[in-house]
């Protein structure tokens, strides 16, 4: 099937357009071994412990007697915008089922840092660690660097290129991509990891601190079964615009507000596989933050029965593979006024 076959139908019968004030917040992970996942992010990535509590959620304990627990982690910088916001949250669960790499799921979640120099800091920071990386991309629209976890979960630290050079891969991606497999590839090439490192004095190679200039989420990228079902989903229900739909590489991209890619999903290694199930280790879930609180009315009155919980604020929605994803008012009471 073409891919305007498969586009032209979505695009026609969209109602609903998710505001481009959008961002993303935390994934939350859920991870058998509370102390190697908190020595990963501490030590390694140099977060914080910005909360650690009981998960109100499931308030349950392991087989073992341990408490299920919420430990939410953040950036050092206390000057950046999302520095108040939590990174990654990280749900403790020692009787997590064992998460299936064949079925739905989370690929890597990407924190964005903000100019090519936090990218070289942060990655010589992490080398300093003895951290090995898994691979190095150059996506000609921003430059990667990828991590596994202490459980296997999928990281990418990544520094976005001006937008005015974003052209070839945005003109790429709008083409459809399954009859320019050659030009996709040419578009995403080995880093350079030598002119990266040319960012940075003597001083700073000597003494390098992780995300110097603040981390944010700037996108998510999931396993899905079926490519066609996730792209209807994230562009009708939840409003997102498709900036790539690439069924001749099982790989999709969605954004708002002209931006690369806020979610991408792929089936490479999942399609026709089993829906993610709660309990398992991996992707808990993951935070979308809307403007403010009339933005969440909004989108709850198009999603209708299709919301699994809402509160004045928040919504919570799975997605077709059983992805749960928290939708959050960022202004809760944008009219209210201080005494």
């Amino acid at each position: 099937m073409s891919m305007e076959a498969i586009t032209r139908p979505i695009e026609d019968s969209r109602t609903y357009k998710m505001p481009a004030g959008m961002r993303l917040g935390p994934p939350t992970l859920r991870v058998r071994n509370l102390a190697r996942a908190l020595s990963f992010y501490r030590q390694d990535l140099g977060l914080r412990i910005r909360h650690g509590r009981p998960d109100p959620k499931h308030e349950l304990t392991g087989q073992l007697g341990f408490p299920k627990q919420i430990v939410e982690l953040g950036s050092h910088d206390p000057g950046y915008n999302y520095s108040t916001s939590s990174l990654v949250n990280i749900l403790h669960d020692p009787d997590a089922k064992p998460d299936q790499h064949g079925s739905a799921g989370l690929y890597h979640y990407a924190m964005l840092v903000s100019d090519r120099k936090s990218l070289a800091i942060t990655y010589l920071a992490i080398v300093k660690t003895g951290l090995v990386y898994e691979g190095f991309a150059d996506h000609t629209a921003s430059e990667s660097l990828y991590l596994l976890d202490g459980e296997n979960n999928g990281i990418e630290i990544y520094a976005d290129r001006p937008r005015d050079t974003w052209a070839p891969f945005m003109e790429l991606m709008k083409r459809g991509g399954s009859s320019d497999i050659q030009a996709f590839v040419s578009l995403n090439k080995p880093l350079d990891l030598d002119s990266l490192l040319e960012e940075l004095s003597p001083e700073e190679r000597n003494r390098p601190e992780p995300f110097p200039r603040g981390v944010r989420i700037g996108h998510i990228h999931l396993r899905a079964t079926n490519l066609e079902q996730s792209v209807k989903f994230y562009h009708e229900k939840l409003g997102l615009d498709i900036i790539g739909n690439l069924p001749g590489i099982g790989a999709a991209f969605l954004s708002v507000g002209g931006y690369h890619h806020h979610i991408g999903m792929n089936t490479w290694h999942s399609e026709n596989g089993k829906r993610h199930e709660q309990g398992e280790a991996g992707l808990e879930s993951f935070t979308i933050y809307l403007p403010d609180r009339p933005s969440i009315d909004v989108l709850a009155r198009h999603l209708g029965s299709s919301i699994k919980t809402r509160d004045l604020d928040r919504l919570t929605v799975l997605d077709p593979d059983g992805i749960e994803i928290l939708v959050r008012a960022e202004n809760p009471n944008p009219t209210a006024v201080s005494g």
